[in-house]
């Protein structure tokens, strides 16, 4: 969040909503939080996954297509096991507020969309991606 952006008057008691819910498992946050910031926790995240799938991912990809605001592009990786993906990177912000960058792993059932799109195919990718991490 930037705080000198004029949209974000409501940026101090929106501070203490975020410090509430870094207090809860799974959750943690930075602010100011950079596009670097995130890809760094994406890539310890990467680690983390590949370590324990003994596997690296299938796919990986620069893309803001899971976001719905604009919002620069960060990496996506995807890996799929027999029934599920697993998507980690980027989700939008479903909340009221519209304007935080979430990075998530996702687990989904691969029948929403078993097969990826060939390696050319950026709409196709991205549209995948999508159904795969929306809340």
């Amino acid at each position: 969040m930037n705080p000198a952006d004029e949209d974000m008057t409501n940026g101090p008691w929106l501070y203490g909503l975020m410090d509430d819910w870094q207090q809860l498992p799974g959750w943690s946050g930075r602010r100011p939080g950079t596009t670097a910031d995130c890809e760094v926790v994406l890539a310890q995240a990467t680690l983390a996954v590949t370590e324990h799938l003994g596997t690296a991912p299938e796919r990986t990809v620069l893309s803001a297509a899971a976001v719905a605001w604009p919002s620069p592009a960060l990496t996506h990786r995807i890996w799929r096991t027999t029934t599920h993906a697993l998507v980690l990177g980027p989700a939008s912000d479903n909340g009221p507020y519209g304007y935080l960058t979430h990075l998530q792993l996702s687990y989904t059932p691969l029948t929403c969309a078993p097969d990826l799109p060939p390696e050319g195919d950026a709409d196709g990718l991205a549209k995948w991606i999508s159904a795969h991490v929306d809340w």
